[in-house]
């Protein structure tokens, strides 16, 4: 933990306003969930980033070298909006961050990641206060949140290796909560009056890993009946971590949603040996044809990266043909770049850049053509749309169980953080979106 003095004294803490950005993955956006109740029970008022604030709290992204970039800059936006504010920077840029010459004398509090669960504790010992005694709950009611969906993070940490990715390095081993204490927060959630959950963590499918379980099963087995909330929703998860009981689980369940973000990253075994995954081309369609035979209707996505060191035509094809054979909905493509701390920053056999943008431009006009298909299969069907945002104008917008965005005209404010079932009218690819007929409410159906 590192400071910067700070530039005068903030306001008395029952003044004081926060304000709050988390970049990156849905992890830190569950740790801003845990920070913004955090600092309601501390008494602060809590305003947009884009404001003035005595306090702003930055959780960074460190997954790319744009993305530690993108973090300075926000972090120099907020000491500009207010050359008083104290400055706080966690998440996994923040160890780069706080020796960079662009930093000096920018943030007042680095808080570093294994230290992350107490940010708010922390701070207050920074403002030269007592700390609060004890926080009640780990994230605020759904009308104090900034969003309808609620990320529940039960792990942090990874244990793999992978050649391209440097986020082990800064969160650390995994660290799971225990089902049991899984089910009370859902609960609580559901009480708080969340309708939808994400179950979130840098590494899901290593759940009780450190304890030798395999916690992630029995917690989908429980889910439904142990817990009242409406749908639960799993963040990636990596292929051989999917098992038949898991699959089993899913497809008997009316709480957890039919959607899964699998990241495959290439379907070359001699590529996705180099980049130290621990999957295979068989086994990924075996695990992906086993998902649509339990529940046809699935709806998944992936990552595929692009021009890793290495690759050639031959291994691009072997990715290209079998996101086609498996008809994956959404391919998150991602172009090779260098990221500094990894294994394949070493690599040689690096391509040419215009080899990387020749096949990434191929994968995306796949993904676009497999995406409109599936968006296309939804017409005429009824959905079930949690609707998160609605216009002035009165049109709500939101996503079904199958992550299909949807947009609903003649939505009121009551129908706000409500399940509506609409009837899918009209498609939009190019938008990623899909406009519908409102057809009833649909509060208390589960799935």
């Amino acid at each position: 933990m590192s400071t910067a003095p700070s530039l005068k004294p903030p306001n008395p803490a029952s003044l004081r306003s926060v304000a709050f950005l988390a970049l990156g993955c849905r992890l830190n956006q569950a740790e801003e969930s845990t920070y913004r109740e955090h600092s309601l029970e501390s008494g602060w008022k809590i305003v947009d980033y884009r404001e003035s604030a005595d306090i702003y709290i930055i959780n960074t992204c460190a997954v790319t070298l744009e993305a530690e970039r993108q973090s300075r800059q926000m972090i120099r936006q907020a000491r500009r909006r207010n050359p008083a504010a104290t400055v706080v920077v966690t998440g996994c840029a923040g160890r780069s961050l706080q020796g960079h010459p662009e930093m000096e004398g920018i943030a007042d509090l680095y808080i570093p990641n294994l230290s992350k669960e107490s940010l708010v504790e922390e701070l207050h010992r920074f403002l030269g206060e007592a700390p609060h005694p004890q926080f009640e709950r780990p994230f605020p009611p759904v009308h104090e949140s900034r969003t309808t969906r609620l990320n529940l993070k039960v792990a942090d940490g990874c244990f793999e290796s992978c050649a391209f990715c440097i986020i082990p390095a800064r969160r650390g081993t995994v660290r799971s909560l225990e089902t049991d204490e899984i089910i009370k927060r859902l609960n609580l959630a559901h009480a708080l009056g969340y309708q939808e959950v994400v179950l979130t963590a840098v590494h899901l499918g290593a759940l009780g890993h450190e304890k030798n379980t395999h916690a992630l099963d029995q917690l989908l087995e429980r889910i439904n009946s142990e817990t009242e909330i409406t749908a639960v929703r799993l963040s990636s998860i990596d292929p051989h971590e999917i098992s038949p009981r898991m699959i089993e689980a899913m497809a008997n369940s009316p709480r957890i949603c039919r959607f899964l973000h699998i990241p495959i990253q290439s379907g070359s075994d001699t590529v996705l040996e180099r980049m130290r995954r621990r999957d295979t081309q068989a086994g990924i369609r075996k695990t992906v044809l086993a998902l649509k035979a339990a529940m046809p209707d699935i709806s998944l996505t992936t990552d595929m990266i692009v021009g890793f060191p290495g690759e050639t035509d031959q291994d691009f094809e072997a990715s290209y043909q079998l996101m086609e054979e498996l008809g994956i909905h959404k391919i998150h493509v991602f172009p090779f770049s260098v990221r500094p701390g990894t294994r394949a920053a070493f690599m040689k056999d690096k391509l040419p850049e215009a080899v990387i943008e020749a096949r990434s431009q191929r994968l995306l006009e796949l993904s676009h053509k497999q995406q409109s298909a599936w968006m296309q299969s939804w017409q005429g069907k009824t959905v079930k749309v949690l609707i998160e945002t609605i216009s002035k104008e009165g049109l709500g917008k939101g996503y079904t169980p199958h992550y299909l965005r949807v947009q609903v005209p003649g939505c009121s404010a009551e129908d706000h953080n409500r399940f509506l079932e609409v009837e899918v009218l009209d498609i939009n690819p190019d938008r990623e979106s899909v406009r519908g007929r409102r057809v009833h409410s649909a509060s208390n159906v589960k799935r």
